[in-house]
């Protein structure tokens, strides 16, 4: 991984949009957008459980606490420059749930620093969702649309690598420790991440290299 932190986003870096699809509790798809209409309603859940650190969900077979979608193995290096965002229509069983998303490399292997893997990470409280300043309960059940960015961020992502969007709720490292249990589920027809690469869509095109899509 190459990591270039503080600089601007690269000149040539544009926007691809990417959607998660099925499997996520294994590892799902993670592909451009088609832009075409909107997709069928598919939701996928996870549970909440802070005493699990997000290394030993991203690199676990499967996990009930965790969404995780993938590319396919890069064949070629993929340079990302600037700020991602997510887009994640979510409900909770609760009034109030942590929310946490990673950027990984896969595979998530023992024996490297959790760096070596992680491309970016952002939390959201789904409970201002509508505002920094202001927080609104959550109804439990009802689906709410949340967006948010991730840090800014250069850097190189190698050939042979997949690139994976983990979605959970908290953070071993970083959120408040609630009791475990709190159900979330996400629609995966109205959840997206907005991913800078240089080259845009021709750049990604080349670097997934005819992979699922």
């Amino acid at each position: 991984m190459l990591r270039r932190a503080g600089r601007r986003a690269h000149p040539d870096a544009k926007v691809v949009t990417l959607r998660p699809s099925k499997g996520g509790a294994a590892v799902g798809g993670l592909a451009l957008s088609d832009g075409g209409g909107t997709p069928a309603k598919l939701v996928e859940s996870l549970r909440d459980d802070a005493s699990i650190s997000g290394g030993e969900m991203a690199k676990a077979a499967d996990s009930k606490n965790r969404l995780l979608y993938a590319t396919p193995p890069l064949a070629a290096p993929l340079h990302t420059s600037g700020t991602p965002r997510v887009k994640l229509r979510l409900s909770s069983s609760k009034a109030a749930a942590n929310l946490t998303v990673w950027i990984v490399e896969l595979p998530w292997t023992d024996g490297r620093d959790i760096n070596d893997h992680l491309v970016n990470r952002g939390w959201a409280d789904p409970q201002n969702r509508e505002s920094l300043s202001k927080s609104e309960p959550l109804v439990p059940g009802q689906f709410y649309d949340v967006q948010f960015d991730l840090q800014p961020d250069d850097q190189v992502i190698p050939a042979g690598k997949r690139l994976a969007l983990m979605v959970f709720s908290s953070d071993k490292e970083f959120t408040l420790w609630p009791e475990p249990g709190t159900k979330l589920e996400v629609d995966l027809a109205g959840s997206s991440l907005d991913f800078p690469v240089v080259g845009g869509k021709e750049a990604w095109e080349k670097a997934v290299a005819g992979g699922v899509r």
